[in-house]
């Protein structure tokens, strides 16, 4: 009697189971027709476009360049700073964790 129960809910349990993975590859194949269908095409590029395509191109490769030029100046450009004093302000950590001390707590005893 009770094998039959286990059997039963093993049973149930691997249906169950199997649902659910049927359920994800049906909602993929839906992703995946939907993103096909609305999925804009490209048309063929004519030898027209083909010297506008090429004097794009050199146009972003020369944007990229100077944004590569401008990050390295960046980067290597100097900061002027000033040294710090022997004994320097609190942070707002310390600060306030030194406040902690000051305040009165209270003690519970049993």
């Amino acid at each position: 009697m009770g094998n039959t129960n286990l059997s039963n809910a093993l049973w149930i349990t691997l249906i169950g189971i199997m649902l659910v993975f049927i359920g994800i590859f049906l909602l993929w194949g839906m992703m995946e027709l939907l993103v096909r269908a609305t999925q804009k095409r490209e048309k063929p590029i004519a030898a027209d476009n083909a010297d506008s395509t090429k004097d794009e191109l050199k146009l972003k490769q020369k944007a990229a360049a100077v944004a590569v030029v401008a990050a390295i100046s960046f980067q290597n450009s100097t900061t002027i700073s000033t040294s710090l004093p022997q004994q320097e302000g609190l942070s707002p950590w310390q600060s306030i964790h030194r406040g902690y001390r000051n305040l009165p707590f209270i003690k519970h005893s049993k």
